[in-house]
């Protein structure tokens, strides 16, 4: 039996690379993209020692010519991209919008929205082709459930990723792709440490401020999370997204389905 591939940016650190490791328990073939060379090599090496299958390929999502290298790459490897976890973003830099240099805005713009529809762009037709296929996008609770003064340039991109869900599972009814956003709260991720000036009190009080669970996210269920959805065990309609918070628990952003979107 042809074991699936996955293929995940943005995952060399963080959600990323814990989605990574938790997918190869699962007995997923993974592919690792990222900037991060040696975090990279660092992740699949990790997974071929315990016995899984995985490669690492340094890709910058924001540039097309890579992430069409990227693809090639992960299909010469194993012949497929039966999932992917469109992750990669950054959250640039926070506070007052008139703070953010035209640089960083540009920076979060490319990462978080183009990168996504690069990857949409030239994955989704070898899921055509194929005819299955399952997308998960990383968006945010930040722009989507609750507005952050300090995050304007963030919160846009992550609201943008709905966008981008929503209409490219519209396009895909009748071809067997689903296609979904995941709305982390707060997560124990790097990037919560470098919001929190990597102060573990600090971090773990954000969360709790924060986080309708009342406490900081673990990496390990946003992972969790995204296997499900890959895998179709929970009853979420494509075109969908889902916050999840603490203990996995999934609560739905927006309820237009495709099929009301299709009717638009």
């Amino acid at each position: 039996m042809k074991q699936k591939v996955a293929l995940i940016t943005g995952g060399t650190a963080g959600i990323g690379r814990q989605t990574a490791l938790m997918l190869a328990g699962k007995r997923y073939t993974v592919v690792i993209a990222g900037r991060n060379r040696e975090s990279g090599k660092e992740v699949a090496d990790q997974i071929c020692r315990n016995g899984g299958e995985a490669a690492y390929i340094c890709t910058d999502v924001s540039v097309e010519k890579e992430v069409i290298n990227m693809v090639e790459y992960a299909v010469r490897q194993y012949g497929s991209i039966d999932y992917l976890f469109n992750n990669a973003g950054t959250e640039g830099i926070l506070g007052p919008l008139e703070t953010n240099s035209e640089a960083v805005i540009d920076t979060v713009i490319a990462a978080n929205i183009k990168g996504v529809i690069l990857c949409i762009k030239h994955i989704l037709p070898l899921m055509r082709q194929q005819k299955s296929g399952v997308i998960v996008n990383t968006a945010s609770f930040v722009g989507t459930t609750m507005p952050l003064p300090v995050a304007v340039v963030y919160g846009a991109s992550k609201s943008a990723v709905l966008s981008i869900t929503q209409s490219v599972a519209a396009s895909c009814t009748g071809d067997n792709i689903r296609v979904y956003a995941v709305c982390p709260w707060v997560t124990d991720t790097p990037m919560a440490d470098r919001l929190t000036g990597y102060n573990e009190e600090a971090k773990a009080a954000f969360g709790a401020n924060i986080n309708p669970g009342g406490a900081i996210v673990p990496v390990e269920e946003i992972a969790e999370a995204v296997a499900r959805l890959f895998e179709g065990t929970d009853a979420i309609n494509t075109g969908e997204a889902v916050l999840v918070d603490k203990n996995e628990v999934f609560n739905r952003i927006n309820p237009m389905t495709v099929g009301d979107l299709v009717k638009l």
